[in-house]
């Protein structure tokens, strides 16, 4: 996944492959799945998953800035953190739905 996101994105027919705002929805889609697998999968406690998330989203931000025709942005970045978010919320709540 994490491999799809840095080789993929660096490809100069990624840049507007996903047009606006579509792609704020797959930053929040793929952070919220990398946050459930960090959370769900790893069983990493909650703030170390979501610091582990936005440090991606914050590297894949950086990296974008020096690729041509990509930009790096800070709206990008605040999608993967409401996605983590959202993917570690949802497991709280499954987790509380399967113990009643």
């Amino acid at each position: 996944m994490l491999l799809a996101l840095f080789a993929g994105g660096a490809q100069p027919e990624a840049a507007g492959l996903i047009p606006a705002p579509w792609d704020k929805l797959a930053h929040l889609t793929l952070f919220a799945v990398l946050a459930l697998l960090l959370r769900g999968g790893l069983g990493l406690p909650a703030w170390l998953a979501l610091l582990i998330a936005l440090g991606i989203g914050a590297a894949d931000e950086f990296h974008q800035a020096g690729l041509p025709g990509r930009f790096a942005g800070l709206d990008d970045w605040l999608a993967d953190l409401v996605g983590a978010l959202l993917g570690l919320a949802l497991l709280r709540l499954w987790g509380r739905r399967t113990r009643a």
